[in-house]
């Protein structure tokens, strides 16, 4: 795939690399921090199981990756997708080059090897969690516009879609992780094929995550982890208190404009407290 499509790859690391920015800075101050194992344990791979992790990180990938294909087909690195085709309004003519974010969620499907997942209920479950992560980017799409005419006045207009920055996604995928919904499969097994109960009991679900296993105590691994103040290390340190000291701040002060076009700024610093759990 990557073969036929140059640009395919720069694309990839990129998503894998927003993916894995994106999540820790979101889950910076919480007992998961977005590690691949838990309590810093290789063999307790979050992938060993469906956790509510598990079902977190399928979401995100899809995510980021239907999000950064979009976004190359706009920027023109893709030769495989197109930029949306133009309309008629009543009033204007709309034309313009957007986010293709069809074409992102098609790829992602195939990437992701959908049509190899088989219909087993873990492959339908995660197959749910994979379109709840695509949907989280594709709530963020907006369609910005520009006016063109004489005097100011709007008699050509061009439109496109645009997808917001795959950080703000993270919220919504966030809530999500924390309202994922618990499944058990029928009869215990792994290998019988979806009953239309357990179907129609999922698609109640179509907007939530589904997870199958109950995630480990993740309080082993936040000894020596930093908290965000003293109320996130009720949480974070898991009752074992915490260790107060300080730390140095940098930042930038003082900012005045500088010959006309230029911001000129000192840098201050400061000490602020630091919070670690025992």
């Amino acid at each position: 795939m990557c073969k036929k499509e140059p640009g395919l790859s720069n694309i990839i690391l990129t998503a894998k690399q927003q993916a894995l920015t994106a999540c820790e800075d979101t889950f910076k101050y919480d007992r998961w921090n977005c590690s691949l194992v838990f309590n810093k344990r290789p063999k307790k791979s979050i992938f060993k199981k469906i956790y509510r992790e598990t079902a977190f990180v399928h979401a995100l990938i899809a995510a980021s990756i239907a999000h950064a294909v979009a976004r190359g087909c706009a920027s023109g690195n893709l030769s495989r997708c197109a930029c949306f085709g133009s309309f008629k309004n009543t009033s204007w003519h709309v034309r313009g080059c957007g986010d293709d974010f069809k074409f992102g969620k098609r790829f992602t499907k195939n990437f992701l090897e959908w049509k190899q997942a088989g219909s087993d209920q873990i492959a339908e479950i995660v197959k749910q969690d994979i379109i709840v992560g695509m949907d989280s980017v594709g709530e963020q799409m907006k369609e910005i516009c520009k006016c063109h005419g004489f005097s100011g006045s709007c008699t050509t207009k061009t439109c496109w879609k645009r997808l917001g920055p795959f950080n703000s996604a993270m919220g919504l995928l966030k809530k999500h992780y924390h309202h994922a919904v618990k499944r058990k499969l029928v009869n215990f097994t792994t290998k019988r094929a979806v009953t239309p109960k357990a179907r129609k009991r999922m698609q109640l679900d179509k907007n939530n995550l589904i997870y199958l296993q109950k995630t480990p105590n993740l309080c082993v691994s936040t000894k020596g982890r930093i908290c965000k103040d003293i109320h996130n290390c009720a949480t974070l340190c898991c009752g074992r208190g915490y260790v107060t000291g300080k730390k140095i701040v940098k930042s930038r002060c003082k900012c005045k404009m500088v010959d006309c076009c230029f911001v000129k700024c000192d840098t201050c610093v400061e000490t602020a407290d630091l919070f670690t759990c025992k």
